[in-house]
């Protein structure tokens, strides 16, 4: 702490809406602006940086510790076991200790659901599908039959895990629906934003590896193995087939197409379409994905388009002027 330790502190903020008794975060030089200006009583901070006039607590991670200061004043809301009398449970279905099932949860033959999980209102748990211990599962969450999830995972509403892939076999112009035979499996400590959808494989698993956070509003495709600890952000998109190694990080919008493999903390940037494999530590952009430092000479080439093409247009002019007449002579 820099500045009065005996501060007292009654909440978090942003810089532009704390009060005198709350702290706000400075992760970002851009809103250094804002820091000064704040009425907090204290400013979160890197190492190192100055914001005169305030007191800092400054750490060498400041998210981290900013999660941990959030968890502090907003702890999760506290369990309530028991099963609601208006949710539906199946034949031969195993719950528990201190599990919570809301009202008009379906729990179809022979789920199983671990100790401490939360199945929310409105959720359908397809038959033989699997919900490990301290899991979460917010309302309305599909999951198709024989799905399995992790431990300590959370699950966003309107997610569907397991349906159905994407997989027809066309023939003299008609599609064939080919079954998809596989399972989803969630590993342990996976996040899946809101609205997101993961395919059952069609014949092997679709595998969601430990501690991958999902956004909302992404798609992955059937077949696909997402390696631990990656980053798939909103809207983007991995085809069928396609083997995500650790720590890749998919930015929002991106597209990554079936059967490829991504290379160990490859970073997708935002819209980008990946049509080939990338070896690890890779960092591509643009449609197609190519070294995001070619993608960007390509970028500020195409910016300067017109100009080159206005100064193309005048040395044409001066050729033509030196050029003697058709049919003339050389002097």
């Amino acid at each position: 702490m820099i500045g009065d330790p005996e501060r007292e502190i009654r909440g978090v903020s942003t810089l532009e809406g704390a009060g005198p008794h709350e702290i706000a975060f400075l992760t970002n030089p851009r809103y250094r602006g804002e820091a000064l200006r704040t009425r907090a009583a204290a400013v979160l901070v890197g190492p190192g940086a100055s914001v005169p006039g305030h007191d800092l607590l400054e750490v060498a991670e400041p998210y981290l510790a900013l999660a941990e200061i959030l968890e502090l004043f907003h702890p999760p809301r506290p369990r309530r076991p028991g099963v609601s009398p208006d949710a539906r449970i199946g034949d031969a279905v195993r719950l528990g200790e201190g599990i919570e099932v809301g009202p008009f949860a379906i729990l179809e033959m022979g789920v199983t659901v671990g100790p401490q999980a939360v199945i929310g209102a409105g959720c359908v748990l397809g038959e033989g599908s699997f919900v490990g211990a301290d899991t979460v599962l917010f309302p309305r969450v599909v999951l198709y039959p024989g799905t399995q999830i992790g431990a300590r995972c959370l699950i966003h509403s309107g997610v569907v895990l397991g349906s159905d892939g994407f997989g027809f076999a066309t023939s003299a112009g008609s599609h064939r629906k080919i079954p998809q035979v596989g399972r989803v499996v969630v590993e342990d400590d996976v996040e899946i934003g809101a609205n997101s959808a993961v395919d059952r494989g069609a014949v092997g698993d679709t595998i969601i590896g430990r501690g991958t956070k999902i956004d909302d509003l992404v798609m992955v495709a059937h077949g696909v193995r997402v390696g631990p600890d990656c980053l798939l952000v909103a809207q983007s998109g991995v085809a069928g087939s396609a083997a995500l190694g650790r720590r890749v990080i998919l930015a929002g919008q991106s597209g990554v197409a079936g059967h490829l493999n991504v290379g160990e903390a490859t970073i997708v940037a935002a819209k980008s379409a990946l049509f080939e494999d990338v070896p690890a530590g890779s960092f591509v952009a643009g449609i197609p994905a190519v070294d995001h430092r070619a993608w960007k000479r390509a970028v500020a080439a195409i910016r300067n388009l017109d100009k080159l093409r206005r100064e193309v247009r005048t040395l044409r002019r001066r050729l033509d002027a030196l050029e003697p007449p058709r049919g003339g002579t050389e002097p």
